[in-house]
């Protein structure tokens, strides 16, 4: 495929596997637009593979033919695959490391081989090097500041944003990943919300989340607001957290998957300060 085909091809995946960072980055300046609509397209694309696959193996087959053509994208190769062949491209004109981008590929083992996340220094730790680390090299791509402590906050904000979204679909698969010591504190457990059992225990849990999450906000902003315009476009998909987190204290955890108007989503990033 021609380059026109190739990003067409990018915009479609990333606006299909990642709706509200693809909207995000389209009020991005131009020359940074493409780089992290791929960042994102290959994020998602990494995401959706524990969803694909029935065995541990198969996903594992999945991750390596990601690195193997991360690879060949690195030396210049064309792979076919418009995401990796886009992904060459920014790491010859954005000076983006294969060893970053691999990173990426690497935490999905934790998707793909476990069912459960052990505790909440896990889940930090899985949010900072998924969520974070995404933010991470969008501000790379994006400019050249180093970010790494707001890049952390701003993860764990997002990722637990996104986590609670998604536990309605995740709890029909079988998978939670609710930090399991956190679920013994609060009295409940994940057979308890795969059964679709939503008890007092899990609203009190979450509601410690969000708090974490509002908690997680408040420390990056500060961070972002002495930022660049341009170096805060790849932390702009922030402003949705808590519009989110409004919906979540409102909604059935486990049945309803919160959201948010759409043409107010378009507005408030189209709108949003970081102050």
């Amino acid at each position: 495929m021609d380059e026109r085909e190739r990003a067409a091809a990018v915009r479609a995946i990333a606006r299909e596997g990642d709706p509200d960072r693809y909207l995000s980055a389209l009020f991005a300046p131009a020359d940074a637009r493409d780089a992290l609509i791929t960042l994102y397209a290959f994020n998602a694309e990494l995401a959706r593979i524990a969803e694909q696959v029935t065995e541990p193996g198969l996903g594992e087959i999945r991750l390596q033919w990601w690195r193997d053509a991360l690879e060949h994208a690195a030396a210049g190769i064309s792979t076919g695959h418009p995401v990796v062949d886009a992904l060459g491209q920014i790491m010859l004109e954005r000076g983006v490391s294969r060893e970053d981008l691999s990173r990426l590929i690497d935490v999905r083992q934790f998707d793909v081989s476990v069912k459960l996340m052990p505790d909440r220094e896990a889940l930090h730790t899985y949010l900072a090097e998924t969520a974070g680390a995404l933010f991470r090299l969008g501000a790379e791509v994006a400019g050249d500041r180093e970010v790494e402590h707001v890049a952390k906050a701003a993860g764990l904000a997002y990722g637990l944003t996104g986590l609670m979204r998604a536990l309605p679909v995740h709890a029909a698969r079988g998978r939670v990943d609710l930090p399991a010591d956190m679920l013994v504190r609060h009295g409940t457990s994940q057979a308890e919300l795969a059964q679709g059992k939503a008890t007092e225990s899990l609203n009190d849990l979450l509601a410690t989340l969000r708090s974490e999450a509002k908690g997680a906000l408040r420390e990056a902003v500060p961070h972002l607001a002495t930022l660049s315009p341009r170096e805060r476009t790849a932390f702009l998909s922030l402003a949705l957290v808590e519009p989110y987190l409004r919906a979540l204290a409102k909604g059935d955890p486990l049945h309803r998957i919160a959201d948010i108007n759409p043409l107010y989503r378009l507005w408030r990033l189209g709108t949003y300060r970081f102050r």
